[in-house]
């Protein structure tokens, strides 16, 4: 799986539903996700001492980030951050809300694409994060800063996003 800037399966069903593509076109780009994901269980099923490493890793970050501001308003930070249109992370994020895919699959330590939140500022009605997501390499890793700000109806959306 890489962060490439395909639209996110809900926002492949919202083109289709408006019309903006055919019933073949979103097939097509479902079975490119399709792909991604069977690549990664490949990598995963070849590679298993490394993503166990890895699987522990990320856990132990959204724990973490999880009982410092609570699951709850972690997982609707990163549900906001999976709907921000252009956002390459968003490949992972898209489906943050659901409650039943574990927090720790939205976190990328090591394996690359990485996905890191580095710092996390929670108030009643704004969410100040730092994340880094990319290639693991130090040098090559994206670095940005996102305010999220609530709307009339209490929902987060990106107000600021600033390369750091």
């Amino acid at each position: 799986m890489n962060f490439g800037l395909i639209p996110t399966p809900p926002e492949l069903f919202r083109q289709f539903e408006r019309g903006d593509i055919s019933r073949e076109e979103l097939q097509a780009t479902m079975a490119l996700h399709a792909r991604g994901l069977i690549t990664e269980m490949e990598t995963e099923q070849k590679n298993p001492k490394t993503s166990y490493i890895e699987r522990l890793r990320n856990f132990a970050a959204a724990r973490k980030l999880a009982k410092k501001h609570g699951t709850a308003k972690l997982r609707e930070t990163l549900a906001a951050m999976g709907r921000i249109e252009g956002f390459p992370p968003a490949q992972i994020l898209w489906n943050a809300g659901h409650s039943d895919v574990p927090l720790h699959c939205f976190f990328r330590s090591r394996i690359e694409p990485v996905f890191r939140i580095t710092r996390m500022e929670i108030t009643a009605m704004k969410v100040e994060v730092d994340i880094e997501y990319g290639p693991h390499d130090k040098k090559s890793t994206i670095r940005e800063s996102l305010t999220l700000q609530r709307d009339a109806a209490l929902n987060l959306e990106m107000s600021e996003r600033t390369k750091r």
